[in-house]
Protein backbone atom coordinates (compact mmCIF):
# COMPACT_ATOMS: atom_id res chain seq x y z
CA UNK A 1 0.00 0.00 0.00
CA UNK A 2 2.74 2.39 1.07
CA UNK A 3 4.30 1.93 -2.49
CA UNK A 4 1.60 2.17 -4.52
CA UNK A 5 0.62 5.44 -2.57
CA UNK A 6 4.14 6.48 -3.22
CA UNK A 7 3.55 5.70 -6.86
CA UNK A 8 0.67 7.72 -7.44
CA UNK A 9 2.41 10.52 -5.98
CA UNK A 10 5.42 10.08 -7.82
CA UNK A 11 3.85 10.16 -11.15
CA UNK A 12 1.09 12.96 -10.36
CA UNK A 13 3.75 15.42 -9.78
CA UNK A 14 7.04 13.82 -12.34
CA UNK A 15 7.79 16.94 -14.76
CA UNK A 16 7.30 14.90 -17.98
CA UNK A 17 3.53 14.29 -17.10
CA UNK A 18 2.42 17.17 -15.81
CA UNK A 19 1.16 20.15 -17.56
CA UNK A 20 2.66 22.56 -15.56
CA UNK A 21 6.28 21.44 -15.15
CA UNK A 22 8.16 24.30 -13.48
CA UNK A 23 5.89 23.95 -10.01
CA UNK A 24 5.89 20.10 -10.51
CA UNK A 25 9.55 20.46 -10.29
CA UNK A 26 9.15 21.95 -6.62
CA UNK A 27 6.37 19.69 -6.00
CA UNK A 28 8.40 16.66 -7.28
CA UNK A 29 11.52 17.49 -5.01
CA UNK A 30 9.55 18.04 -1.94
CA UNK A 31 8.31 14.63 -2.63
CA UNK A 32 11.44 12.66 -2.77
CA UNK A 33 12.56 14.26 0.09
CA UNK A 34 9.71 13.23 2.00
CA UNK A 35 10.49 9.97 1.02
CA UNK A 36 14.11 10.40 2.01
CA UNK A 37 13.13 11.32 5.58
CA UNK A 38 10.97 8.47 5.84
CA UNK A 39 13.27 5.89 5.36
CA UNK A 40 15.61 7.50 7.21
CA UNK A 41 13.13 7.58 10.23
CA UNK A 42 13.42 11.33 10.38
CA UNK A 43 10.30 14.10 10.75
CA UNK A 44 8.66 14.77 7.85
CA UNK A 45 9.53 18.62 6.61
CA UNK A 46 6.91 21.52 7.25
CA UNK A 47 5.80 23.55 4.98
CA UNK A 48 7.02 26.78 7.36
CA UNK A 49 10.20 24.83 7.70
CA UNK A 50 13.64 25.91 5.80
CA UNK A 51 13.87 23.75 2.79
CA UNK A 52 16.47 20.91 3.05
CA UNK A 53 19.00 21.38 0.78
CA UNK A 54 20.54 17.81 1.36
CA UNK A 55 21.70 16.39 -2.12
CA UNK A 56 18.71 13.96 -2.79
CA UNK A 57 20.19 10.20 -3.65
CA UNK A 58 17.20 7.51 -3.64
CA UNK A 59 18.48 4.56 -1.66
CA UNK A 60 18.90 0.96 -3.17
CA UNK A 61 15.75 -0.23 -2.50
CA UNK A 62 13.84 2.63 -4.45
CA UNK A 63 15.79 3.31 -7.07
CA UNK A 64 14.43 0.17 -9.41
CA UNK A 65 11.07 2.00 -8.74
CA UNK A 66 11.99 5.37 -9.72
CA UNK A 67 13.75 4.04 -12.78
CA UNK A 68 10.45 2.66 -13.75
CA UNK A 69 8.15 4.86 -12.93
CA UNK A 70 10.71 7.84 -14.76
CA UNK A 71 10.23 5.22 -18.03
CA UNK A 72 6.95 5.20 -17.98
CA UNK A 73 6.55 9.28 -17.26
CA UNK A 74 8.66 9.81 -20.42
CA UNK A 75 6.69 7.83 -22.81
CA UNK A 76 3.53 9.61 -21.43
CA UNK A 77 5.67 12.67 -22.06
CA UNK A 78 6.22 11.59 -25.56
CA UNK A 79 2.44 10.60 -26.13
CA UNK A 80 1.27 13.78 -25.17
CA UNK A 81 3.65 16.09 -27.37
CA UNK A 82 2.15 13.64 -30.20
CA UNK A 83 -1.18 13.98 -28.86
CA UNK A 84 -0.35 18.38 -29.33
CA UNK A 85 1.17 17.84 -32.48
CA UNK A 86 -1.83 16.53 -33.90
CA UNK A 87 -4.32 18.89 -33.27
CA UNK A 88 -2.38 21.43 -33.46
CA UNK A 89 -1.93 20.40 -37.55
CA UNK A 90 -5.54 20.36 -37.95
CA UNK A 91 -5.82 24.11 -36.18
CA UNK A 92 -7.97 22.74 -33.22
CA UNK A 93 -5.52 21.98 -30.45
CA UNK A 94 -5.95 25.54 -28.22
CA UNK A 95 -9.07 24.89 -27.31
CA UNK A 96 -9.11 21.58 -26.91
CA UNK A 97 -6.12 21.17 -24.40
CA UNK A 98 -4.71 23.47 -21.89
CA UNK A 99 -1.10 25.14 -22.27
CA UNK A 100 1.66 22.58 -22.99
CA UNK A 101 5.36 22.96 -22.74
CA UNK A 102 6.97 23.11 -26.20
CA UNK A 103 8.50 19.94 -27.44
CA UNK A 104 12.35 19.51 -27.24
CA UNK A 105 13.83 19.82 -30.82
CA UNK A 106 16.82 18.40 -31.96
CA UNK A 107 20.28 20.26 -31.78
CA UNK A 108 22.75 18.52 -33.22
CA UNK A 109 25.31 21.81 -32.94
CA UNK A 110 24.59 21.80 -29.54
CA UNK A 111 25.13 18.30 -29.01
CA UNK A 112 28.75 18.36 -30.81
CA UNK A 113 29.35 21.33 -27.63
CA UNK A 114 28.90 19.09 -25.02
CA UNK A 115 30.39 15.92 -26.73
CA UNK A 116 33.50 17.94 -26.85
CA UNK A 117 33.42 18.71 -23.35
CA UNK A 118 32.75 14.52 -22.73
CA UNK A 119 35.92 14.22 -24.68
CA UNK A 120 37.96 16.63 -22.75
CA UNK A 121 36.36 15.00 -19.54
CA UNK A 122 37.84 11.75 -20.50
CA UNK A 123 41.16 12.87 -20.75
CA UNK A 124 41.41 14.14 -17.88
CA UNK A 125 39.75 10.89 -16.67
CA UNK A 126 43.15 8.89 -17.97
CA UNK A 127 45.62 11.09 -16.91
CA UNK A 128 44.17 10.36 -13.09
CA UNK A 129 43.58 6.85 -14.08
CA UNK A 130 46.97 5.99 -14.17
CA UNK A 131 47.72 7.08 -10.55
CA UNK A 132 45.23 4.47 -9.30
CA UNK A 133 47.50 2.19 -8.05
CA UNK A 134 50.42 4.19 -7.21
CA UNK A 135 47.68 6.52 -5.03
CA UNK A 136 44.25 4.86 -4.33
CA UNK A 137 43.12 8.00 -2.69
CA UNK A 138 42.45 9.42 -5.96
CA UNK A 139 40.34 6.08 -7.27
CA UNK A 140 37.35 8.41 -5.97
CA UNK A 141 38.03 11.25 -8.30
CA UNK A 142 37.90 8.56 -11.10
CA UNK A 143 34.39 6.93 -10.31
CA UNK A 144 33.43 10.87 -10.40
CA UNK A 145 34.85 11.70 -13.17
CA UNK A 146 33.52 8.66 -15.12
CA UNK A 147 30.10 9.93 -14.27
CA UNK A 148 30.60 13.34 -15.18
CA UNK A 149 32.01 12.06 -18.94
CA UNK A 150 28.44 9.42 -19.41
CA UNK A 151 26.07 12.48 -18.15
CA UNK A 152 28.35 14.89 -20.69
CA UNK A 153 28.20 12.40 -23.45
CA UNK A 154 24.26 11.31 -22.56
CA UNK A 155 23.15 14.56 -22.78
CA UNK A 156 25.11 15.13 -26.24
CA UNK A 157 22.83 12.24 -27.73
CA UNK A 158 19.74 13.38 -26.52
CA UNK A 159 20.38 16.92 -27.81
CA UNK A 160 21.64 15.06 -31.33
CA UNK A 161 18.85 13.02 -31.08
CA UNK A 162 15.80 14.91 -30.03
CA UNK A 163 16.16 17.94 -28.06
CA UNK A 164 16.61 18.07 -24.13
CA UNK A 165 13.96 19.41 -21.70
CA UNK A 166 15.56 21.90 -19.59
CA UNK A 167 14.29 19.76 -16.59
CA UNK A 168 16.02 16.76 -18.24
CA UNK A 169 19.12 18.96 -18.33
CA UNK A 170 19.25 20.06 -14.56
CA UNK A 171 18.70 16.27 -13.22
CA UNK A 172 21.95 13.70 -13.40
CA UNK A 173 19.89 10.33 -13.71
CA UNK A 174 22.26 8.64 -16.05
CA UNK A 175 19.49 5.93 -16.22
CA UNK A 176 16.82 7.80 -17.51
CA UNK A 177 18.89 9.61 -20.06
CA UNK A 178 19.95 6.26 -21.31
CA UNK A 179 16.43 4.38 -21.56
CA UNK A 180 15.08 7.73 -23.73
CA UNK A 181 18.10 7.14 -25.77
CA UNK A 182 17.40 3.47 -26.22
CA UNK A 183 14.41 4.81 -27.89
CA UNK A 184 14.84 6.72 -29.77
CA UNK A 185 18.20 4.70 -31.44
CA UNK A 186 18.25 1.18 -30.34
CA UNK A 187 20.80 0.11 -33.02
CA UNK A 188 23.15 2.14 -31.55
CA UNK A 189 22.37 1.80 -27.83
CA UNK A 190 22.20 -1.85 -27.50
CA UNK A 191 23.32 -2.16 -23.69
CA UNK A 192 23.58 1.55 -22.78
CA UNK A 193 20.93 1.42 -19.89
CA UNK A 194 23.05 -1.44 -18.06
CA UNK A 195 26.49 0.56 -18.53
CA UNK A 196 24.33 3.55 -17.09
CA UNK A 197 22.99 1.87 -14.46
CA UNK A 198 26.57 0.66 -13.73
CA UNK A 199 27.53 3.80 -12.82
CA UNK A 200 24.57 5.31 -11.22
CA UNK A 201 24.15 2.15 -8.85
CA UNK A 202 27.05 2.80 -6.79
CA UNK A 203 25.86 6.50 -6.03
CA UNK A 204 29.21 7.92 -7.73
CA UNK A 205 27.46 11.19 -8.15
CA UNK A 206 26.89 11.71 -4.90
CA UNK A 207 29.33 9.43 -2.63
CA UNK A 208 32.35 10.62 -4.17
CA UNK A 209 32.12 14.25 -2.63
CA UNK A 210 29.74 14.51 -0.18
CA UNK A 211 30.60 12.32 3.72
CA UNK A 212 27.36 12.55 4.87
CA UNK A 213 26.31 10.17 1.78
CA UNK A 214 28.03 7.39 3.83
CA UNK A 215 26.99 5.21 6.62
CA UNK A 216 28.67 5.78 9.11
CA UNK A 217 30.30 9.50 7.96
CA UNK A 218 33.46 8.30 5.94
CA UNK A 219 35.56 10.74 3.99
CA UNK A 220 35.07 9.69 0.29
CA UNK A 221 38.78 9.40 -0.95
CA UNK A 222 38.61 6.50 1.30
CA UNK A 223 35.85 4.49 -0.02
CA UNK A 224 37.16 3.33 -3.31
CA UNK A 225 39.31 0.86 -4.82
CA UNK A 226 41.01 0.79 -7.84
CA UNK A 227 39.15 -2.13 -9.13
CA UNK A 228 35.79 0.13 -8.61
CA UNK A 229 37.97 3.00 -10.38
CA UNK A 230 39.08 0.91 -13.86
CA UNK A 231 35.49 -0.43 -13.95
CA UNK A 232 33.87 2.92 -13.97
CA UNK A 233 36.52 4.62 -16.89
CA UNK A 234 35.45 1.66 -19.01
CA UNK A 235 31.70 1.63 -18.94
CA UNK A 236 32.17 5.66 -19.11
CA UNK A 237 34.48 5.21 -21.76
CA UNK A 238 31.91 2.76 -23.73
CA UNK A 239 28.98 5.36 -23.30
CA UNK A 240 30.91 8.02 -24.62
CA UNK A 241 31.58 5.99 -27.85
CA UNK A 242 27.95 4.97 -28.38
CA UNK A 243 27.23 8.56 -28.14
CA UNK A 244 29.90 10.38 -30.45
CA UNK A 245 28.94 7.50 -32.97
CA UNK A 246 24.99 9.21 -33.05
CA UNK A 247 26.22 12.97 -32.05
CA UNK A 248 27.95 12.21 -35.61
CA UNK A 249 25.16 10.93 -37.19
CA UNK A 250 23.12 13.57 -36.72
Amino acid sequence: HKRKAIKRLYLKWHPDKHPNPEMATKAFQYLQRQITRLEAGRPLEQPEQEEDTTPYEPSPRWRGWYNTWNSWAGRADHARHREQDYYSSRGGYSTFRPTFTARPTPEPDTGRVWMKQAEADMKVLKIVLDKVEAEQDVCYHVCFLAHEVAERALKAGKYAVCGLHPDSLRHHDLVGHAGALEQERRLLTVGLQQRAQALESPGYYLKTRFPNQHVPLAVPAEQFNPTQAREAAICAEEILDMMKQIVEQS
